[in-house]
């Protein structure tokens, strides 16, 4: 069974077999790469609301991540989560 692996072999030429691997066993990435890129999509920024903080929120809801806080009446309301917390 070997030797007749191998008779098989020595039968392709060194060009034709390693074109042959390069198509089957070695897909070129960059295919891939070039769809996904394709599907990206537009990155939408919005505008940061005045007087807006970075605070570490304390429920688990936001994992304890620090998170947007917005102004809201006498402390900062998590943009996250919706809790309030601090005051101003």
């Amino acid at each position: 069974m070997i030797t007749a692996i191998a008779a098989g072999l020595a039968a392709f030429p060194g060009v034709v077999f390693a074109a042959l691997v390069d198509r089957v066993l070695r897909p070129a990435p960059a295919a891939p790469v070039r769809a996904t890129h394709a599907r990206a999509t537009v990155a939408v920024f919005e505008e940061i609301p005045p007087g807006a903080r970075w605070l570490v929120c304390d429920t688990t809801t936001c994992a304890h991540l620090t998170t947007r806080h917005v102004p809201d009446g006498s402390g900062y309301r998590c943009t996250g989560c919706n809790t309030l917390q601090g005051e101003l």
